[in-house]
């Protein structure tokens, strides 16, 4: 099955979200996530902030029509960081310049382990002006591990909101010559 992938910036993403937003359910359904009612509903109010900001980008992958999986994210500023009810600081190096920042990577139960995040992960990455990327995610969580093996590296740790546990925060060089741009160890999910 070959995915196809749909790249949005900005507001034309906003069409979107109404295929989105189910994908997001399904995605987060199971441990260690299970998101509540109220979680999914402000994935459309967060997204609708986020594709008004600076560097925002979404990919979309289709398999014949239905979404499968999609991955977004925006630049933070320099000095900007993740914010929450608890959250380290960056590392310097991280800090001085900006950041894109990977918001979201869902796909669907049914289409995990055939590789769709690995593709939306690098369409979403390809071509990033930042020097590092950088995400949050939950240990424990499948993806977390599939983040490690892509050399994703922990810097750190955040609580976004008070109901949520607290996760790691990661980063990923993007442009470094001492470290690999971007390349993919071990399995690919």
């Amino acid at each position: 099955m070959t995915l196809t992938l749909i790249r949005r910036t900005g507001t034309e993403t906003l069409e979107l979200v109404p295929r989105l937003k189910p994908l997001y359910a399904n995605a987060y359904s199971e441990p260690p996530y299970e998101m509540s009612e109220e979680d999914i509903e402000q994935f459309e109010f967060r997204i609708t902030k986020h594709a008004g900001l600076d560097g925002f980008v979404l990919v979309a992958g289709e398999l014949d029509g239905p979404f499968v999986g999609f991955s977004y994210g925006f630049t933070f500023p320099p000095g900007r960081w993740w914010t929450g009810v608890k959250t380290d600081p960056p590392p310097a190096d991280v800090a001085s310049g900006p950041l894109f920042a990977m918001i979201e990577l869902g796909v669907h139960t049914d289409f995990r382990g055939r590789g769709f995040s690995s593709q939306l992960v690098d369409a979403l990455l390809a071509g990033r002006p930042e020097p590092f990327a950088s995400l949050i995610s939950r240990p424990g969580a499948q993806a977390h591990a599939m983040y490690q093996c892509w050399g994703w590296k922990k810097v750190g740790t955040a609580q976004t909101y008070p109901h949520w546990p607290v996760e790691d925060i990661d980063v990923l060089p993007l442009h470094n010559s001492k470290s690999p741009e971007h390349s993919r160890k071990g399995p690919r999910s």
